[in-house]
């Protein structure tokens, strides 16, 4: 039996701020070239999960609105088969229904009454199998969260842990380099000109979050109670890499400017009304180091910082764009100070948290996620995972979420979309698609360097 366990007031918060237009699950998804055998499943979420994190045998109870005191309670009801279920995919059109499920699960409230996560086996998935995996923002984060799904995988016969995730270092921090000026005096004079890049950048950052509200879009306006859910087919790493390569920037970057140019596309599909020239995200920046593996501890430990991303243009100038904003948003506290404010909200009454809250969410059309996975495949239970994408959930009146997820030398790009506002997210990774066959077939007709690959069909 699991004691009961104090909640912070930052991992409450998430709790408060659930709705049933926005319902406040980490979702992910994976699938697999075998079958999964149900019951060897069972056992890895009981011993690497549930045996692990006591907190999964646990349900949230809530001090009340005005005093925002939560706990996590054992459930004394506690049933594994209450969290894995076993369900059955079409298999004349097993991926729509996959896909179609995931948004329906999107869609649908944790049970608060016992233990909020559960993990759906779905047979049928072409030769294999789909996993389903959701749980409470307010359990972990999603870089944590993400992180105990990979601990679920294991190497493929012959290889080793080097193919898990590699660690994650927290956010940079120039002031160490300058408190060791006695004994590194070269090392702290570049850390103080990086302190006051980073002071810089904190306040442009900050004031641009604080003044910054998004231009009335085709999707603009309160969300419903039903989501859709979609992904891309993988997208070599190599490809993103030469396009990163040819112009001085990163993957990330690379993947940020494809989404905006995707986000225009699908703009000018869904309006007659002129596409916008920039649309921001939240973004989820993780603070604390993180070990390869199983996280050490869960819970919230991460920031939300205001990405603005450009859609209009051409690719090289919104690639630029992206690359001077991302790099600016690297060398800033802009993460700290979020952080701090949510913590600050984690500890006030409801009306003033859910309130800033939603201010802060308006601002945004959804959050946007890059998670690094495993680098070669991996398997669970014994079956050759090929596939893995994952969202955060939305909040206030946002309307999409989006990934961006790596693993064994592929990506694939999803979207969760409201389908009241957006529609389909089919019709996003369609935009998607479109942008990345444009913008590799302009850099192949200019003859750009051949270390620009050519894209699969």
């Amino acid at each position: 039996m699991a004691r009961d366990i104090p909640m912070s007031g930052e991992d409450g918060l998430w709790l408060r701020l659930d709705r049933s237009t926005n319902v406040l699950g980490v979702v992910s998804v994976l699938w697999t070239a075998t079958p999964v055998d149900l019951e060897a499943l069972r056992r890895l979420l009981a011993e690497r999960v549930v045996a692990r994190y006591p907190v999964f045998r646990c349900r949230p109870v809530s001090g009340g609105a005005w005093f925002p005191v939560a706990t996590w309670e054992d459930d004394p009801a506690f049933d594994l088969d209450r969290h894995v279920l076993a369900e059955s995919l079409p298999r004349e059109r097993a991926e729509a229904a996959l896909q179609e499920r995931v948004g329906e699960l999107r869609s649908t409230p944790l049970d608060l009454a016992h233990p909020p996560w559960t993990v759906h086996l779905l047979q049928g998935h072409g030769p294999g199998s789909a996993v389903v995996v959701r749980s409470h923002h307010a359990l972990a984060d999603g870089v944590r969260m993400t992180r105990l799904l990979f601990a679920l995988l294991d190497p493929l016969p012959g290889q080793d842990d080097a193919t898990r995730p590699v660690a994650t270092h927290g956010m940079a921090d120039p002031l160490t380099d300058l408190l060791a000026a006695p004994r590194h005096p070269l090392r702290a004079l570049a850390a103080g000109a990086g302190v006051v890049t980073s002071g810089l950048n904190t306040v442009v950052d900050s004031l641009q979050m604080l003044g910054w509200a998004n231009p009335r879009t085709a999707w603009t306006g309160p969300p419903g109670t039903r989501k859709t859910a979609a992904w891309s087919d993988p997208v070599a790493l190599e490809l993103l890499a030469g396009l990163a390569h040819a112009e001085g920037a990163t993957v990330n970057d690379v993947c940020l400017a494809l989404l905006g140019g995707a986000l225009a596309r699908a703009h000018a599909d869904a309006a007659r009304a002129p596409t916008p020239s920039d649309l921001a995200w939240m973004v989820p920046v993780n603070l604390e180091p993180l070990e390869a593996g199983p996280p050490e501890r869960l819970g919230n430990r991460f920031a939300l910082v205001l990405v603005v991303l450009p859609l209009r243009g051409p690719f090289r100038a919104r690639l630029a764009e992206v690359h001077a904003r991302v790099e600016r948003l690297r060398h800033s506290w802009e993460p700290l100070l979020t952080r701090g404010l949510q913590q600050l909200l984690g500890r006030l009454p409801d009306p003033v948290a859910t309130t800033v809250g939603d201010y802060f969410a308006g601002k945004a059309v959804g959050v946007l996620t890059n998670v690094p996975g495993p680098r070669r495949p991996m398997t669970l239970a014994g079956a050759e995972v090929t596939g893995i994408v994952g969202w955060a959930p939305c909040s206030g009146d946002q309307v999409m979420t989006a990934c961006i997820v790596s693993y064994a030398g592929h990506v694939r790009v999803g979207f969760g979309a409201d389908d009241h506002r957006v529609g389909d997210a089919q019709r996003l990774v369609a935009a998607f698609r479109d942008e990345l066959r444009a913008v590799v077939g302009q850099y192949r007709a200019a003859a750009t360097p051949d270390r620009v690959p050519t894209p699969r069909p």
